[in-house]
């Protein structure tokens, strides 16, 4: 760090991250971003195309695929790690026998690295494909080397460091290793990232004023993989049964930009002759979320894998009840506010039926649920806690956590 910096106690941040704007990832780092320098940290921001890209493929990015042009973009091609017939030929045999998936994320780390070089200290927004372990674990070795400080925030495992669970191991060179619930603490403690090294924070939102909208839809967040710990055939066995007993109700389904499983979704619930009482939503821009949820009586979230922190944030910020399981994260944001439910679809339609009947109080608990997020979940004072964090960090003062866990 340089001594202007020290003296002035002012951070020079990189932050890498997602800054696709028709991805969800992206709402929390540009909203943690947008905080951070509205607070006066310089920051540079360093995203890269994925698989969600329209320019996945290619050695560039449109400009209107970005939040904003307020960033450093490395342009590599994405090649998945299971390239299938669409793909071609040509990239099935280069990821198959060359290992392209491999060099170009090992490269993909190289550039972030050389992107963030001049920063005091590096966090890196994992996730998994551009904003993986490799690229990851490339630039925390790089930075090692030359005594920069790194901070890692864990979206998600990586299926890369359940096979080769030494990677894990270089998560000790981090400065902080930071992850949204005590639930993704202990996965990583499991694979072998240091007890000590893992610190849990909250996963934040924006914080919009409530436009007393009527509320007359159930809403589901499907995610980029609907049919993969979402819950969804069960959501679609539970409106049958809404259905058959005479309950109409109305729910919106929406997913991640390019959601996998999308098409055999739609046709299962069109099997099932659900068309008439669903709405299917591709993608809500940050800015559209707090409107959406507000129009909602109450969202859906029969998760059983996952994390779920989307949908919940921004239900509580909204106000909007949820029925719920009690997995992933779930119980660590929802407390006790949760209709909670234990995942069948019996279980899902009794509980849309209780409400429908007028059991539940929704606007108490909706109501209960926004005074928890104004108080645990604003992006201004988790900026705050990060920027308390970052000082320490280029310091070289020792890490404490910033926040414990729930």
């Amino acid at each position: 760090m340089s001594e202007n910096n020290t003296k002035s106690g002012r951070v020079r941040m990189a932050y890498i991250g997602c800054w696709y704007k028709n991805d969800m990832y992206s709402h929390n780092c540009s909203g943690l971003v947008d905080s951070l320098r509205g607070s006066g940290m310089n920051i540079d921001v360093i995203t890269s195309n994925c698989r969600c890209f329209s320019s996945a493929q290619k050695f560039s990015i449109s400009k209107d695929e970005l939040i904003n042009q307020n960033c450093v973009a490395v342009t590599l091609p994405h090649a998945p790690r299971s390239p299938g017939r669409s793909h071609g030929v040509a990239k099935q045999l280069a990821v198959k026998v060359l290992r392209l998936d491999l060099w170009l994320a090992i490269l993909r780390g190289v550039f972030f690295y050389s992107r963030a070089r001049r920063a005091d200290v590096i966090h890196f927004d994992q996730v998994l494909e551009a904003f993986g372990c490799v690229p990851f674990v490339v630039l925390l070795i790089l930075a090692s080397i030359t005594g920069k400080r790194v901070v890692v925030t864990v979206h998600e495992i990586d299926p890369i460091q359940r096979e080769h669970k030494g990677l894990n191991r270089l998560y000790s060179r981090c400065a902080e290793v930071l992850a949204y619930s005590e639930n993704m603490r202990q996965q990583l403690v499991a694979l072998g990232v240091p007890s000590d090294k893992v610190h849990v924070i909250k996963y934040g939102t924006e914080i919009p004023k409530l436009e007393g909208a009527i509320r007359r839809n159930y809403l589901f967040f499907g995610g980029h993989f609907i049919q993969h710990g979402k819950g969804y055939a069960e959501l679609v066995d539970a409106l049958v049964l809404v259905k058959e007993r005479g309950v109409k109700i109305h729910t919106v389904i929406y997913v991640g930009h390019g959601c996998n499983g999308l098409k055999e979704a739609k046709e299962l619930a069109e099997s099932k002759c659900l068309s008439d009482v669903l709405e299917w939503q591709e993608f809500y821009t940050r800015d559209q979320l707090a409107h959406v949820y507000q129009a909602c009586k109450v969202c859906i979230v029969p998760f059983s894998g996952g994390s779920a922190r989307h949908p919940l944030t921004c239900a509580m910020v909204n106000a909007t009840p949820v029925i719920a399981t009690r997995k992933a994260d779930i119980p660590e944001y929802l407390g006790d506010l949760g209709i909670y439910v234990e995942g069948s679809a019996r279980s899902i339609a009794d509980a849309i039926c209780e409400i429908e009947n007028g059991v539940v109080d929704l606007a108490t608990l909706g109501k209960r649920m926004r005074e928890k997020a104004l108080a645990e979940l604003d992006y201004h004072k988790i900026a705050d806690e990060l920027s308390g964090m970052y000082s320490r960090v280029s310091a070289n003062r020792p890490l404490v956590q910033i926040n414990e866990a729930a």
